[in-house]
């Protein structure tokens, strides 16, 4: 995997659709590689918070742009999406961008899935419905009419008549072993998030995605590393770009992560109690090019290659100085990325993966 790709994420809990839409076109502009579009029903907080339907905030930024490569962090193909339908949408999408789309996959959070009238299962449960339902779209992309019959989702003869004219890469969002050797069975990428440990790269999360590359017959540098970092930005004046990450305060209480919690006012209540040290620990918060240079370059040299920022603060000044500034010093080291987008999964991978977990399809 050679070269390396910076991007913005649009927030969609953060910013208004036509907002969201002018960073994506400004991103282009500036000569980043790639937007991330942040997959939510509710958002972390409720003052000032928006609910933007982000797969509409990408088919816009495509049409107005030329070559920016484009997908979700992260779409939950579980519950409120089904599996066929993110299958679908995806398809659709590279269709009309041929080579700039890719499909962002994680197990998801209750605040997206509980007001939609789902059930909130275990995270033992929604890792085995992520494996299947990335297994179910990979095959529906082949554009072959399928059977099949698993363990939480079923397909009846199900065809895409219109499947992506070049394969669409998936990264795996995880920030645990279990979904770091999902993510080298099946995706092209293992998506993350920053830690103050590094040991938990190399020691956890890495050997996990190596073993589950190797089940499959292929090799865990093979698969893309991608980080998600949050920013708070403002040229020269900290104190502002620290206030602006205060609202997401409530993101660093894993427990939200995992409980039935749903409602937007209780986080924000909850999160209004961290202290501002450790938002300050967790969070970048940068005033100008070098900072963030500096902060990159301990995950560059393990190996990421494709990371994205969600900008709080001033996003357009963030976007300029990373187009501008930081990306171009950074490609002088690590090379320019390629175009059009291609993951590593190939068919070989996946019929390895079908004979590994005894898959019974009727094509």
């Amino acid at each position: 995997m050679s070269g390396l790709r910076l991007g913005i994420v649009l927030a969609s809990e953060e910013y208004s659709p036509s907002e969201l839409v002018r960073q994506g076109v400004e991103a282009e502009k500036n000569g980043l590689d790639t937007a991330w579009g942040s997959d939510h029903f509710h958002p972390w907080f409720d003052t000032g918070a928006h609910g933007v339907f982000i797969w509409s905030v990408l088919s816009s930024v495509g049409a107005l742009t030329q070559k920016i490569v484009m997908g979700t962090s992260v779409t939950c193909p579980l519950f409120r999406y089904p599996p066929p339908i993110v299958a679908q949408a995806f398809a659709t999408m590279q269709n009309l961008f041929p080579g700039r789309m890719f499909l962002g996959v994680g197990t998801g959070e209750a605040l997206n899935e509980v007001p939609c009238g789902f059930s909130w299962p275990s995270y033992r449960e929604r890792l085995e419905r992520l494996e299947e339902a990335v297994f179910m779209t990979r095959i529906l992309w082949q554009g072959k009419q399928v059977t099949y019959r698993g363990r939480y989702y079923s397909l009846n003869k199900a065809k895409l008549y219109d499947p992506p004219p070049v394969d669409i890469p998936i990264h795996i969002a995880s920030s645990g072993a279990r979904g770091a050797r999902l993510a080298g069975m099946l995706a092209d990428a293992f998506m993350t998030l920053p830690v103050d440990d590094l040991t938990a790269y190399t020691q956890k999360l890495f050997p996990a995605l190596d073993d589950g590359a190797r089940e499959v017959g292929r090799r865990g540098e093979d698969v893309e590393k991608s980080l998600l970092v949050h920013v708070g930005f403002h040229e020269e004046d900290y104190e502002k770009a620290l206030r602006s990450l205060l609202p997401w305060r409530g993101t660093l209480l894993p427990i939200f992560f995992d409980l039935n919690v749903y409602d937007p006012k209780y986080i924000e209540m909850h999160g209004n109690r961290v202290s501002e040290e450790l938002v300050k620990d967790v969070f970048l918060v940068a005033t100008k090019a070098e900072e963030v240079i500096k902060y990159l370059e301990k995950y560059l040299a393990l190996g990421f290659r494709h990371i994205a920022f969600s900008v709080s603060g001033d996003p357009i000044g963030f976007i300029r100085v990373l187009g501008k500034e930081v990306a171009p010093y950074l490609r002088e080291i690590y090379g320019e990325a390629k175009i059009p987008y291609r993951g590593s999964y190939t068919r070989e991978n996946l019929q390895r993966y079908i004979e590994l977990r005894g898959i019974k399809l009727q094509l």
